[in-house]
């Protein structure tokens, strides 16, 4: 049984007050189909404002100097 069948029988059994509702409720997710909703807009202060703050000067390292960097680090830390 498709969906369309089985909401048809269940509506049939439905006082007119609740065959109502469910119509609303059609038409809503109708409307709500054909209007798309626009992106949230970006509040001023999150984290995009940010970008390029933690930029090096120099070019990125490799990774290997990313781990020489990270181990005198810990060094560093748990001296």
């Amino acid at each position: 049984m498709k969906a369309a069948e089985k909401l048809y029988q269940l509506i049939q059994i439905l006082p007119e007050s609740q065959i109502n509702e469910v119509l609303h409720f059609a038409e809503f997710l109708q409307q709500k189909q054909l209007t798309p909703t626009p992106p949230p807009a970006i509040s001023p202060g999150t984290l995009t404002g940010l970008r390029g703050i933690a930029k090096r000067p120099k070019a990125t390292p490799s990774d290997s100097e990313l781990q020489a960097e990270y181990a005198d680090y810990l060094t560093q830390k748990y001296r």
